[in-house]
């Protein structure tokens, strides 16, 4: 990963000389599309959400983005390599995920960056600096630093630009859900479902996680050879953190054959996505057989 050193140069040679930041109000949005900055010394600081929580950042737009190891401890280590003006240095950073990552309305999913120690730069500023919000987030995130007027400037997100985001979001953990399935894992299946889970179909409910994953442990699991799930969804929408969708399903061995289509709510609560409801209505073997030779 490539930094500008412009930033790193500065904790090297010690930012501790500058002045403490000036005093500022808690920042919140001025309107739909600003939000004030505060500051450290000279360069802006602004407040992002981090999976929920607020963490001030220090923007640089010749920089590239990076995290504060002391805010946050959890990270697999990995390779910097940090470039100059006239040299390349290799250093040794953890790489931390990030689920959701905001500034006002504006929000990425899925962050990973590098998490080094920012500490002189906290001291300089007289507080936390919980890490440094670059050229390449910004861009993500659609902002515009207004250094006159002390403000960043949120763009016009796309229309459905971030449905889909929580969409391809929620996708990915589906796929995992099935791939538990499919690998007889009932403990992650279980963890698939919300607690209240219900699916309903015309031989009756399941009510519960533990009602749900025992009757597909009972049913599916201990076939031999194993039982494959194949599911295709299609026409979703998010409204909040809730996405429903459309979808078909086949559960195949040679001895089982089920096929059907269905409709699945799916929330997602403390950054991960479970099923809330599923509603199927199997498809009868000749109507599908049809289905085949008309394709």
């Amino acid at each position: 990963m490539r930094i500008c050193l412009r930033l790193l140069a500065c904790v090297i040679a010690g930012l501790s000389l500058f002045p403490a930041a000036d005093s500022a109000p808690a920042q919140t949005p001025g309107n739909g599309t600003e939000i004030p900055l505060q500051r450290c010394d000279r360069l802006p600081i602004v407040i992002l959400r981090a999976d929920n929580v607020d963490k001030r950042f220090l923007v640089d737009t010749a920089a590239t983005s990076l995290l504060n190891e002391k805010s946050f401890p959890r990270g697999h280590n990995r390779a910097v390599r940090i470039q100059s003006w006239n040299e390349t240095t290799a250093l040794s950073a953890r790489e931390v995920s990030i689920g959701e990552l905001s500034l006002g309305n504006h929000i990425l999913l899925g962050v990973k960056l590098p998490a080094i120690d920012l500490s002189a730069i906290s001291k300089a500023c007289g507080g936390t600096v919980d890490g440094i919000l670059g050229v390449d987030l910004l861009e993500q995130l659609g902002v515009t630093i207004d250094l006159k007027r002390s403000v960043a400037s949120l763009g016009i997100t796309p229309p459905g630009s971030f449905e889909a985001l929580l969409i391809a979001d929620m996708d990915k953990a589906m796929h995992s859900c099935s791939e538990a399935f499919n690998n007889k894992d009932a403990d992650k299946l279980a963890s698939c479902f919300d607690p209240d889970f219900v699916l309903s179909s015309p031989s009756g409910e399941l009510r519960g996680r533990d009602e749900a994953t025992n009757h597909f442990k009972q049913k599916y699991f201990g076939a031999n050879p194993y039982v494959h799930l194949s599911l295709t969804i299609s026409d979703q929408r998010a409204i909040g953190d809730v996405v429903w969708s459309l979808y078909d399903y086949t559960i195949e061995s040679p001895s089982i054959h089920a096929a059907g289509r269905g409709m699945m709510l799916c929330r997602r609560s403390e950054n991960r996505w479970r099923i809330l409801s599923m509603h199927e209505s199997p498809i009868e073997p000749e109507l599908k057989s049809m289905g085949r030779r008309n394709r």
